[in-house]
C-alpha cells in the first residue's frame, strides 16, 4: 500500500479528486494530507468527491507547516462538523503526547495514524502512544535512523509505514536541464520484505515545504516511470525548457519542456491519463499554468505507483 504525503494544496487535491473515481487507485493508494491553508474550501469540495467514491485519505489535524500550523482544534472541528466526512485522523508527534491523547479522547477518534518526523526526543511517551489501541497506523520518516524505535513498532503488529524524502530538489528549475533520468525510489520493491505494511514519500515534490512562488525562468515537468531495465525501480526524468534567460514567454517554456516529455513517452510507448492531459495542452498550444503542470506530474506519479501495485498485489 502506498501513502503519498501531500500538502493538500489546490492542484494536489484536484489530482486526487480526478483519480478517486478509479477503483484500482483507491485499493492501492491512501494519501496523507497536511493542510497548509486556513481556508477549507478545497477540502470541502474534495470531501464531496471522495464521499461519492468511497475514498478515505488521512488528514493531518495538527500540521507542522502552513497558515494553521500547530496543535490546535481547527482541523479537528473541521472533520467533526463537515457533512459526510471522509477524512481519517492523522496526528504528528512532536513531544506532544498529552495533546494527542486529548484529541483522541475529546473527539472520539479511532483508526488514527501517528506520524513521527524528526522533531521529537521523548521516545518513552512516543512508545506509549504507539501502543494506544486507538492508533492503528504509524508512519516514521527515515526509520533506519531510529532502529530501536523501528524494531519496537514492528513488534506491535500495527500498520507500519516508512516515509522517505527521495525527491532531488534543486535550487532552481534550470538546474534540471542537464539531468536526464535517475533512480527515484525502490521502496515499492522491498517494503514488505523489510517488515512494513506500506511505504510513503512526498511524490515528485520536495519534502521541504515552500509556500508560494514566482514566475519561473524555466519550466520543468517531472515524469516518473517504472524502469524495466533497472529491476522495476521507479525513475524520474526532468523535462526542462531551454529558453531560461528571463521570465518572459512562459508558454514557450512550457512548449519546450512538454515537447521533450511527449517525445520520450511516445518513444517509450508509455501512456496514462496524466500523459494524455499533457499531450492535450501541448496539442492546443495552451499553457495551463504551473499548478496544472505540477498536478500532471503528481497524477502521473500516483498512477505509476498504483498501476505497479495493482499488478504485483
Amino acid at each position: 500500500m502506498y501513502f503519498p504525503y501531500l500538502r493538500a494544496r489546490q492542484f494536489e487535491l484536484i489530482a486526487l479528486r480526478e483519480l478517486s473515481v478509479e477503483p484500482t487507485f483507491k485499493n492501492n493508494v491512501v494519501p496523507v494530507l497536511e493542510p497548509v491553508r486556513e481556508s477549507v474550501n478545497g477540502l470541502v469540495l474534495a470531501n464531496k468527491i471522495f464521499h461519492e467514491n468511497n475514498f478515505n485519505p488521512f488528514l493531518i489535524l495538527n500540521p507542522l507547516e502552513g497558515e494553521m500550523a500547530g496543535d490546535t482544534n481547527y482541523f479537528l472541528d473541521f472533520i467533526r462538523n463537515i457533512e459526510g466526512n471522509c477524512f481519517r485522523a492523522a496526528l504528528i508527534f512532536t513531544n506532544n503526547a498529552d495533546y494527542i491523547l486529548n484529541c483522541i479522547t475529546n473527539y472520539s477518534l479511532c483508526d488514527v495514524m501517528l506520524i513521527c518526523l524528526e522533531d521529537f526526543v521523548d521516545d518513552g511517551k512516543l512508545r506509549d502512544l504507539c501502543e494506544n489501541s486507538r492508533i492503528s497506523h504509524i508512519m516514521v520518516l527515515n526509520p533506519h535512523k531510529n532502529r530501536h524505535l523501528d524494531r519496537f513498532i514492528k513488534g506491535l503488529g500495527k500498520f507500519y509505514i516508512r516515509l522517505d524524502d527521495v525527491f532531488d530538489k534543486k535550487e532552481k528549475n534550470a538546474d534540471y536541464l542537464d539531468i536526464e533520468a535517475h533512480k527515484f525510489t525502490e521502496e515499492h520493491l522491498f517494503y514488505k520484505e523489510e517488515g512494513f505494511a506500506g511505504f510513503s514519500d512526498f511524490t515528485v515534490l520536495p519534502g521541504e515545504f515552500v509556500d508560494g512562488g514566482s514566475t519561473p525562468r524555466a519550466v520543468v515537468i517531472h515524469l516518473s516511470y517504472i524502469n524495466e531495465d533497472s529491476n522495476d525501480e521507479i525513475w524520474v526524468r526532468h523535462f526542462t525548457s531551454n529558453t531560461n534567460d528571463s521570465i518572459v514567454n512562459v508558454q514557450l517554456k512550457f512548449a519546450e519542456a512538454a515537447s521533450k516529455a511527449i517525445r520520450f513517452v511516445t518513444n517509450q510507448g508509455r501512456d496514462n491519463a496524466a500523459i494524455s492531459e499533457l499531450k492535450s495542452y501541448f496539442g492546443m498550444e495552451k499553457y495551463p499554468g504551473l499548478g496544472t503542470v505540477k498536478k500532471i506530474s503528481i497524477k502521473n506519479h500516483l498512477i505509476i505507483v498504483s498501476d505497479y501495485l495493482n499488478i504485483v498485489g
